[in-house]
């Protein structure tokens, strides 16, 4: 069962430096890059990747996706988005981010959401009108949790069932779940909710433990919840990037019980 789920990339890595390199690839050129050379199947483009392009452009790197076998799959924003004290300007940041999403071919788009502990039912009015809003866009939308400091996993699942439908889900990542204090309980109440999670990886000791949380049981307890959706690689080490991904990669196929490439 565990075969059925899509290894991606976040793309935040790709505006680092190639490694012996001065510059980082060019929009253009990353699905082809994440294809060939990090043999992944999807990729998750970070705002900051497509701020400014044109219409044009995005079609055109959609088309180059999928033709490299390796479409966009979630547009995300990390900077969380005030549907409290700014419902109107939040929701049309939120048109903006659908429309491109939309361009780009992805089906989700992931945000943070400003949630004081126990304001859900004062945040959920206008997030309720802010998904349907984006419709119009075949969009989806993924709560990412924020991580410093961690909104509670039951607020995050209260927000989502709250919202309702087939139009809403979360995102969370390993670096949140090991915030919360307790990663395995977190995971187990957000697994069920999560279209995509974000499998992130700062370093690995030599023996191909995670040196920062428990990324191995991490895996083992979604599989073990039956987690059949995305997992999307985000590499936040300081070392070379590119063989950090492929590293991290190789570590949650062997996890999975599957050695060959994705398909």
């Amino acid at each position: 069962m565990s075969n059925q789920i899509l290894l991606s990339l976040s793309g935040a890595c790709l505006g680092r430096p190639l490694p012996r390199k001065e510059s980082g690839l060019a929009l253009l050129d990353m699905p082809p890059f994440v294809a060939e050379e990090l043999e992944l199947r999807g990729l998750n483009l970070p705002v900051d990747l497509i701020r400014g392009q044109s219409a044009t452009t995005l079609e055109k790197l959609r088309h180059i996706a999928d033709r490299a076998h390796c479409p966009c799959l979630v547009l995300y924003q990390d900077e969380p988005m005030d549907f409290l004290g700014n419902a109107e300007g939040a929701t049309q940041t939120l048109r903006s981010l659908g429309r491109a999403a939309k361009l780009l071919g992805c089906g989700e788009l992931g945000i943070r959401v400003v949630c004081p502990l126990g304001g859900v039912l004062t945040v959920t009015p206008a997030l309720k009108a802010a998904v349907q809003a984006i419709q119009q866009f075949d969009v989806n939308l993924l709560i990412r949790p924020t991580i410093d400091p961690p909104d509670p996993p039951e607020q995050v699942m209260d927000l989502v069932k709250r919202i309702g439908g087939f139009h809403i889900g979360a995102m969370p990542s390993f670096a949140y779940v090991h915030a919360t204090g307790d990663g395995m309980e977190s995971l187990r109440k957000l697994a069920p909710y999560s279209s995509a999670i974000e499998a992130t990886a700062s370093g690995f000791a030599k023996d191909g433990t995670h040196v920062s949380w428990d990324l191995n049981g991490f895996v083992e307890a979604l599989l073990s919840l039956g987690y059949l959706n995305k997992f999307s690689i985000d590499w936040t080490g300081s070392t070379n990037w590119v063989a950090g991904v492929q590293k991290t990669r190789e570590r949650l196929l062997e996890l999975m019980g599957r050695g060959d490439p994705v398909s």
